[in-house]
């Protein structure tokens, strides 16, 4: 049966072949369930109000589950054991609708689809190849079946018949249907191949497909080789996963030869059709199947009703510890105590959840004491630490730092079953400690101490390891292979017997033959010989120098605080290190919101795709832990004054505040005149004072200091209404900023549209607008009085609702109203060399481009000891100090400029000169992101 020209080809599926695999929605291996739907889809996504935190996104739908199929517990369904909750929902429409089931790139071999020529971009046209390393290539043919492009692979020599050439699984699998494949190929280097079209069918997750093959062809090479067509035909078994389809060789072939493929097409059918170009692909939701519930209507007839969230509300699940724990655990240590155990514990538990809980041991000498619970406390305020708010454990054994046999209390790691790394010829391990004992060590404070059995001369022998603060103040570890030979590494010269925390990090790779010592965020790296590589460990203990060679005698002992005791199986980077201490120290402090929104999805284990813009506020204050991920995600979008949402492919979006700023038109008008879309009857319009606010208060997160900004005409007219906003930045300018922007944006009413329907179902030009709309977009809502004023609403999408039935379908915005206030951002001077100057020249002429400086005279924008850049942007950049300018008047279009020095490099007419930037600027149109622009607008 042919498409309806008037209605888009849609096609539901789910991925049982797939769980939630860190929120990732996958491109291939899909499941069709189309037929089985019932009645009424609903979607919605975003949120109503533009403040409003957005929502998880959610679809419905009802599914006919007569023969049990989605029944987690009924043996007899061909997805048995697969009907479980979290699994990937997609939802799509191909508009205008045809009978090719493949994307438009797949189909026409690159001449449609929006890809460019050169290598392929599997994620993007879920195009694969198993035998051409590079995943082929979109190249140009004078010779291309159709169009001017076609898709070329290259075949190597004795390649496996097992692998493809080119193959896609993008499209949805629907047991017990009939396909067929048919592609053009050919081969276009000398020699000759045997290849054959297959249908696979994925039966079991993560398996190969089960093939069916068409006939075999053999390809002989030219540049201008006749094009071959391939099909293939295959019904499907119930129960399948997913599908793919493609080309393999069937025999391996002598020599290396390049083939190419175009006119591409799978098909719901017995035989193959005529070929056609397929309609664009338009995702309408991509989630996650929550549940499963199911019901019957009567004995004869069961549904089931799946309940669908996006990424968000998995995201809402996942708790957050502290900054630096959620550095050290994304990294898979071996173990993490904190020792921020509560008052009073005798044993520590391991946050990594991977070993025993490590006990208090007593020396044979007595005990000292191991006080869990201390609050974080430095003698400087700078000597504290920010990752985590936690409480750390103090250690205070009698006569810390000598080398008198003392009584002493220690941590116990090798009652937990540690003794030393797991594997000696990687590893890294960390500890945070502050020195509490005043003076010097006399002889020696060791915080980490492990040895092996043998005992020589009466002290410990062999390998051993030990972390202390020496007699010179200075923090070292020192290290002994089984030859006894013991080395000293220490990384500073600082004085850390101060009383203020520091963070020490070894890492060790007998592959790269060196130990990094990270110390208070500096690395330092020495050669490490195998050889030294302390093997044979049976003891290791927190708090002093503990020998188990001598019944656990305890000398050198510790008196101070410890936390962050770990230990990763591998050796870390030194970037990783560093990343780790800066997590500790500040709590990465300093974070722009988008690079503070992609930590926390890294800490939430998240792997999917991604779209985030740049933020405007640059420096955030430090993370906090203790909140859902999805929550501290919010919590640096309303920071950024911007927006995020899972966008309608399953993408987690991020939008700077600039976003909608720079949305100056709309992509659609929407109204009841000449060339505009038309929406259902029912809007209305209305002075919503629901967002009115004329006091509004911003709070800097990581102090409490409140800003406001007042606006009292507006009191005076509307009564006071209120607003507060919490901001994490490290700017106090920045929250008021806040506040003000929010105040002028909000000190009035704005005119506000009602929920706003559109109809594809009854006009089907509406289709691929509807397919297109995404929260964020800007469009305008127009409508004529019968007195024939027009009202027209600049707004945007906020929220998206389409509900979709076998013969109706609507789309229900939500919108908010465009900040129509004109903003500008300031920028520097800007203009070019007017002709060219000579390296030593002591004056240069520079242009007035049109428009830019009509009014003032030359020397009313370039002040004497003003600084100009010459050349911005090219090999001969150089800054320049103001002497003079020459004479100009109202509209001048070019003026000398005299210098201070001689010009030292050579400048072409037309190269860029501009005022001097900031650090870490390279555009004069728009480097000052703070722009005032009256006492009324304000942009931040």
């Amino acid at each position: 049966m042919p498409p309806n020209p008037n209605w888009p080809l849609i096609e539901e599926s789910w991925g049982p072949n797939w769980g939630a695999a860190g929120g990732n929605l996958p491109g291939l291996r899909w499941a069709e369930i189309t037929r089985r739907v019932i009645g009424t889809t609903a979607a919605q996504r975003g949120s109503q109000y533009e403040l409003d935190q957005v929502r998880a996104g959610e679809y419905r739908l009802t599914l006919d589950n007569t023969d049990g199929a989605f029944d987690p517990t009924n043996t007899a369904s061909p997805w048995y054991g697969r009907v479980v909750p979290y699994q990937p929902v997609r939802k799509r429409a191909q508009w205008p609708a045809t009978i090719n089931l493949l994307n438009q790139t797949q189909a026409t071999g690159g001449d449609v689809g929006g890809q460019p020529l050169g290598p392929i971009s599997s994620p993007a046209t879920q195009i694969w190849s198993e035998l051409d390393p590079t995943g082929g290539s979109i190249v140009a043919s004078a010779n291309a079946f159709r169009g001017a492009r076609v898709l070329q692979f290259a075949v190597p020599a004795g390649a496996p018949v097992t692998a493809t050439v080119l193959f896609t699984a993008e499209p949805a699998a629907e047991g017990g249907t009939t396909y067929t494949m048919q592609a053009r190929i050919r081969a276009v280097t000398s020699g000759t191949v045997q290849v054959r079209p297959y249908i696979g069918a994925y039966l079991t997750p993560g398996g190969s497909s089960t093939k069916t093959f068409g006939a075999t062809v053999t390809l002989t090479g030219s540049p201008t080789a006749a094009w071959t067509q391939v099909t293939v035909t295959a019904t499907l078994p119930a129960g399948t996963l997913g599908m793919a389809c493609g080309v393999m060789p069937a025999a391996a072939p002598t020599a290396a030869i390049t083939v190419q493929v175009d006119e591409w097409q799978l098909e719901k059918a017995a035989s193959a059709s005529a070929w056609v170009q397929p309609g664009t692909w338009y995702p309408i939701y991509a989630g996650f199947a929550e549940r499963w519930p199911q019901t019957w209507t009567d004995p004869a007839r069961a549904t089931c009703s799946p309940t669908c969230v996006d990424t968000f509300a998995l995201l809402s699940q996942v708790q957050l510890r502290d900054p630096l724990s959620q550095e050290i655990l994304s990294r898979s240590p071996r173990f993490l105590y904190t020792l921020g155990d509560s008052q009073g514990a005798t044993t520590f538990a391991d946050t990594a959840g991977a070993n025993k809980p490590a006990p208090v041991n007593v020396s044979k000498y007595g005990p000292g004491v191991v006080a869990a619970g201390t609050q974080i406390t430095s003698a400087s305020p700078s000597g504290a630490f920010a990752g985590s708010t936690g409480t750390v454990t103090s250690i205070l054994n009698a006569n810390p730092g000598t080398s008198i046999l003392s009584a002493a209390s220690y941590i116990s790691l090798s009652s937990a079953g540690i003794t030393g790394p797991a594997d000696p010829s990687a590893w890294t391990r960390m500890i945070a400690f502050r020195y509490t004992a005043g003076s010097t060590p006399s002889d020696g404070a060791i915080m980490w101490s492990l040895f092996e059995s043998r005992r020589v001369n009466n002290n410990p022998g062999g390998s051993r390891m030990y972390w202390q603060i020496d007699t010179a103040a200075r923090f070292g570890i020192a290290i002994s292979g089984p030859g006894g030979s013991i080395s000293v590494y220490s990384p500073s010269t600082a004085n850390v017997a101060d009383g203020n925390w520091h963070l020490a990090t070894a890492s060790y790779s007998r592959a790269s033959g060196y130990l990094i010592v990270n110390f208070d965020g500096t690395n330092i790296y020495w050669p490490f010989a195998a050889a030294n590589e302390p093997t044979g460990l049976i003891s290791d203990n927190l708090g002093a120098y503990v020998d188990p060679t001598a019944g656990n005698g305890t000398i050198d002992t510790w008196q101070g605080d410890l936390a962050y005791v770990t230990e990763w199986p591998t050796a870390l980077a030194d970037t990783d290190m560093t990343t780790i201490y800066t997590a500790w120290k500040t709590a990465f402090a300093g974070d722009s919101t988008d690079a503070r929104y992609q930590r926390i999805l890294n800490w939430a284990g998240y792997t999917g795709s991604t779209s985030i813009q740049p933020g405007l506020t640059r420096a955030m204050g430090p993370a906090t832990g203790g909140t859902d991920a999805l929550t501290a995600l919010q919590d640096a979008t309303t920071t950024e004054a911007g927006k995020h949402y899972v966008d309608r492919a399953g993408t987690l979006t991020f939008r700077a505040r600039s976003d909608r700023y720079n949305k100056l038109t709309s992509t659609y008008v929407f109204g009841d005149g000449p060339g505009e879309y038309p929406y259902e009857p029912g809007l209305a319009f209305d002075y919503d004072p629901t967002r009115l606010a004329n006091i509004v208060t911003a709070t800097k997160s990581s102090t409490g200091q409140v800003f406001t900004a007042v606006d009292q005409p507006s009191i005076t007219q509307y009564y006071p209404r209120t607003m507060s906003r919490s901001i994490n930045t490290a700017s106090a300018l920045e929250v008021q900023d806040a506040a003000n922007y929010l105040l002028s944006r909000y000190r009035q009413p704005a005119l506000r549209v009602t929920s706003l329907v559109l109809n594809p179902g009854a006009n089907p030009a509406l289709w691929p607008v509807c397919l297109s709309l995404e929260i964020g977009m800007r469009v305008t809502v127009n409508r004529r009085t019968a007195a024939g004023n027009l009202i027209s609403q600049p707004c945007f999408v906020e929220n998206i609702q389409p509900v979709i039935a076998a013969d109706t379908a609507t789309w229900t915005l939500q919108l908010s109203p465009v900040d129509t206030t004109p903003y500008g951002v300031l920028a520097a001077v800007h203009t070019a060399v007017a002709t060219t100057v000579a390296a030593g020249a002591t004056s240069v002429i520079i242009k007035n481009p049109p428009g830019q400086n009509n009014t003032d005279p030359a020397a009313a924008q370039l002040p004497a000891g003003g600084q100009l850049v010459l050349g911005l942007g090219t090999a001969n950049q150089e800054t320049v100090t103001i002497l003079r300018v020459g004479s100009s008047t109202a509209g001048w279009t070019a003026v000398t400029v005299f210098l201070t020095g001689a010009t030292t490099k050579a400048h072409t007419a037309g190269d860029v000169v501009c005022e001097a930037l900031p650090a870490g600027a390279t555009d004069p149109t728009a480097w000052d992101a703070v722009s005032r622009l009256d006492q009324h607008a304000y942009a931040y």
